[in-house]
């Protein structure tokens, strides 16, 4: 009896293991947005002490926009170009 359900929970395993892998590869746009906009925000207010919250978050938005645009992430780096149809 046990030899016949090891192979069937084994199979069961690898297709978790399969869906997890491709449900990591959605990314989650509004909390990675979120989370950009905090890190750019925090980094603006380290550097540019002076600078108002306005101007702080306009550069913040324009450059996440930019990066996404590119096709560049702050957290991954630069990815690779898609093909276009």
């Amino acid at each position: 009896m046990n030899r016949k359900l090891y192979p069937l929970i084994l199979s069961g395993l690898s297709v978790v293991a399969a869906y997890q892998a491709f449900a990591d590869d959605s990314p989650n746009t509004s909390a990675n947005k979120d989370q950009q906009m905090k890190d750019c925000m925090a980094k603006q207010k380290a550097t540019n002490s002076g600078m108002t919250q306005t101007a702080m978050e306009t550069v913040c938005k324009n450059q996440i926009e930019k990066q996404q645009k590119d096709g560049n992430d702050l957290a991954t780096g630069p990815q690779a170009n898609k093909p276009h149809n």
